[in-house]
């Protein structure tokens, strides 16, 4: 349907830093209590009331064609491969999918990110177009993707920020209007003509939406409920927390 807001979830890694538990399986299939990462994303994005999804695969796509199947009746999902998944950043799993989304409002999700489902209901409640979901801690060490706002409009966004300068930490969470969606995408083609910019993170992309001075705001998450798995100490943490279905 024209002009629906479309999810995107970026899920094309091969994640070599839990590679003991990915040789067989990608990462957000990596079992979380009685779900996974993935599912407990698209029954995330069901009661946050959205239906149309695009997931950007790569690393191990067969097993999460087949893993969907069952969400079908439920979702509109859209899988589109992403062929230069092993010798790239997440920046082309967006670039990939960009003629799927043009022309919609967009909700972008980290592959990676397990959370509570009212971080998208805060997220599509919040007043501004464009908008950067954020976790605010005391300190920010060298992994975060440190965020750096004022007025809760953003201003920058990169791991190299000092943590006395951060104001949060992005969550991989966001989502964009049409003109929004547009921008970034035309930003992302830009961007891919040069190929120094296959190996960063598309956040790269956001900054530089910013330097042109369009608008991007932030929304904190509020204490809600979210994790990032990145090594298997991570996993191990959210296996052990109680999350709210």
């Amino acid at each position: 349907m024209r002009n629906e807001r479309k999810v995107i979830i970026l899920a094309a890694g091969t994640s070599q830093r839990l590679a003991k538990l990915t040789h067989d399986i990608p990462k957000c299939l990596l079992p979380v209590g009685e779900n996974t990462i993935l599912g407990r994303q698209l029954d995330n994005v069901r009661k946050a009331g959205l239906t149309d999804v695009v997931l950007s695969v790569g690393y191990k796509a067969e097993k999460i064609e087949e893993y969907i199947k069952p969400y079908e009746d439920k979702l509109r999902i859209h899988v589109e491969f992403n062929p230069f998944f092993d010798i790239s950043n997440n920046i082309m799993s967006l670039w990939n999918i960009r003629h799927l989304v043009r022309k919609n409002p967009i909700l972008i999700v980290n592959g990676d990110n397990v959370f509570d489902y009212r971080i998208l209901t805060s997220l599509m409640k919040c007043p501004h177009d464009n908008v950067l979901m954020v976790q605010v801690k005391e300190e920010y060490d060298g992994d975060d993707m440190k965020v750096q706002s004022t007025d809760d409009r953003l201003i920058a966004v990169n791991k190299s920020m000092k943590s006395s300068a951060a104001t949060g930490e992005s969550i991989g969470i966001m989502k964009f209007s049409v003109e929004g969606s547009e921008r970034l995408m035309q930003k992302l083609e830009n961007m891919s003509r040069t190929k120094e910019n296959l190996h960063v993170w598309y956040l790269r992309a956001i900054q530089e939406l910013v330097n042109d001075r369009f608008p991007i705001h932030i929304c904190n998450i509020n204490g809600l409920p979210w994790e990032e798995v990145d090594f298997p100490e991570d996993i191990e943490r959210v296996r052990q927390q109680k999350w709210q279905d």
